[in-house]
């Protein structure tokens, strides 16, 4: 998680949708994959607070959908990505069509950590 997060929720709801009020980037071996300052932290009871972007400040041109897909009762159907130069599996997730509760996800990307850099500007 990047740094200065939470590790655990300690929100009432079961989900929470916060403005990161920072610019926040995503490097990808020091190449920048993402990079905005409209960011949503998505706190959810029993998992670690979970950064989104928007999509328009996500280089979707090195992006590739992947035929996975998963569903999550509190956020709806989530669709994955690869990136080109990413080791390993799905680099991102999308809810492309949100439940209603969840509906701020919509045209946003969040990020798996592992190996790759998430930098805060103050």
């Amino acid at each position: 998680m990047p740094p200065g997060s939470r590790t655990e929720t300690s929100f009432q709801k079961p989900l929470a949708f916060v403005s990161a009020g920072q610019k926040i980037s995503v490097l990808l071996n020091g190449m920048v994959i993402a990079d905005s300052s409209d960011v949503i932290i998505v706190h959810e009871k029993g998992h670690k607070p979970t950064l989104y972007f928007p999509r328009g400040d996500v280089a979707m041109d090195l992006a590739r959908p992947m035929e996975q897909s998963t569903h999550c009762p509190r956020k709806g159907d989530a669709s994955y990505f690869e990136f080109e130069g990413a080791k390993g599996p799905a680099v991102a997730w999308s809810y492309e069509d949100p439940i209603p509760e969840a509906a701020v996800l919509k045209d946003y990307l969040a990020f798996y950590p592992d190996n790759l850099e998430f930098n805060r500007e103050s």
